[in-house]
């Protein structure tokens, strides 16, 4: 980037169908994306909410990517477009901020985005964030316990990935129970004025105190398009 700016990095996500995936894998190195990966999921909607939605598939795939924030909002756009996120049940994707990244991915991605992007500004860069994504990392088996709970405070479905604990040698329990090595990782996109009765609703049903051992965190999103009614939009 030209002058002495400091760069500015987001982290751009897209839930699409897995059919998609590589069409968004495309778009990302037409645009000279270095950093993106692609995680499979599955989706958590009812099937009553797929059917309002128009989902056919349940089977989803998470793609994550660095970009500078300069084109930032003009690569959600392009990939909307492209994959036609305004029709029901192609997909989602959002913007969120990111703190930190190693010297060694930053210095690459100022390179790769040195000629672009000078003159874009953030749309939004110092208002408060109409969005949020909630994060839930509870024991496999207690997905559906979490939904019903997260459903009872407004949200309209997620997105589970199926993690594992690293645990450290020597790892006692907690509330007398021993930890369990399988999780849950669930991704809850709300409008930000519903974030909290759904944080509290999940942290009752799923808690730490509870046998899905469950951990509920929040992360602003700047930007967000593709599936408005999951946001009551």
């Amino acid at each position: 980037m030209s002058g002495n700016k400091p760069l500015v990095l987001k982290v751009l996500g897209v839930i699409v169908d897995r059919t998609w995936s590589q069409k968004v894998a495309g778009i990302l190195a037409e645009e000279q994306i270095r950093f993106h990966f692609i995680t499979l999921g599955e989706g958590t909607a009812g099937s009553d909410i797929l059917a309002l939605l128009g989902l056919n598939s349940v089977d989803k795939s998470l793609i994550c990517c660095l970009i500078p924030d300069a084109v930032s909002i003009s690569l959600l756009r392009l990939i909307s477009d492209r994959i036609h996120l305004s029709k029901p049940g192609r997909g989602i994707a959002f913007i969120m901020p990111l703190t930190g990244v190693s010297s060694a991915a930053l210095q690459l991605i100022e390179k790769d985005f040195e000629n672009k992007g000078d003159d874009e500004k953030m749309e939004n860069g110092k208002s408060v964030s109409k969005y949020d994504m909630i994060l839930a990392i509870i024991n496999q088996g207690h997905l559906d316990a979490l939904m019903t709970a997260a459903k009872a405070a407004g949200a309209r479905g997620g997105t589970v990935l199926h993690g594992r604990k690293f645990a450290s040698e020597g790892e006692g329990k907690f509330f007398g129970i021993a930890p369990q090595l399988e999780k849950d990782i669930v991704a809850i996109l709300t409008k930000h004025d519903m974030k909290n009765d759904i944080m509290r609703a999940l942290a009752q049903a799923c808690g730490m105190n509870t046998e899905a051992q469950g951990v509920v965190i929040s992360l602003p999103v700047d930007e967000i398009d593709g599936l408005k009614s999951v946001t009551g939009e």
